[in-house]
């Protein structure tokens, strides 16, 4: 089961398409402010048990939750 929402999961497949997880490049290109992604950062880490944000696209790449085609859970 995926636990990322909708729009978390956005933002991840946003820092792979762009490859950065910077706050103010992710924001731009998902039309958010920098606030609004770090806390979904935030989000993320939490719903994931996990420390860095790189930690949290590695397991959402292992479990498949970034690929295009994967509909929600």
């Amino acid at each position: 089961m995926k636990p990322l929402t909708p729009a978390l999961c956005k933002l991840m497949k946003a820092c792979v398409a762009l490859k950065t997880t910077n706050a103010k490049t992710l924001a731009s290109h998902l039309n958010r402010s920098p606030a609004t992604v770090r806390t979904e950062f935030q989000r993320i880490l939490s719903l994931l048990d996990v420390h860095s944000r790189f930690s949290a696209l590695r397991m959402a790449e292992e479990q498949g939750w970034l690929e295009q085609n994967v509909e929600a859970d």
